[in-house]
């Protein structure tokens, strides 16, 4: 009774109260974050996947991927795209992608990051869809917080 007594008296003190709500907001927002990034990584990763990235630490590369990972290059004159795997980036097969500025997640096509960069070709465009390897976006990550 007397810890929750000195609760009480902790918690009269409105500096006291502003850090307590700061705090417990922290944690909330902190505990969303996690499970947003999960959520978008479900799209591309079993549950027990999931569970091994976050065993190994692995979680922050994985959430700088979803945006940093993709990119879309031209076709480069003359390089033979035929044995590239075809993938559909706009909704509507019907209607040509708009090329945009927002960065392209990986996971928003079931795709995964892999040991090695992965290369596919826009369907409907002369565009190739980058993947970068886990070690390029590991060295990324390195480079940014220098």
């Amino acid at each position: 009774m007397q810890l929750f007594n000195e609760w009480l008296r902790l918690f009269k003190n409105p500096c006291h109260m502003k850090l307590f709500y700061a705090f417990t907001l922290f944690l909330l927002s902190l505990n969303s974050w996690s499970q947003n990034l999960e959520i978008s990584l479900s799209k591309s990763y079993s549950k027990e996947e999931i569970l091994q990235i976050k065993a190994s630490n692995e979680m922050p590369l994985y959430e700088y991927a979803l945006s940093h990972a993709c990119y879309l290059i031209d076709i480069p004159e003359g390089k033979d795209v035929s044995n590239f795997q075809t993938i559909e980036l706009s909704s509507n097969p019907n209607v040509p992608m708009e090329i945009s500025k927002e960065p392209i997640w990986f996971t928003d096509f079931g795709l995964k990051i892999l040991d090695r960069t992965q290369y596919f070709l826009v369907a409907q465009t002369n565009k190739i869809l980058v993947v970068k390897s886990k070690n390029i976006i590991s060295l990324e990550m390195q480079n940014q917080k220098k």
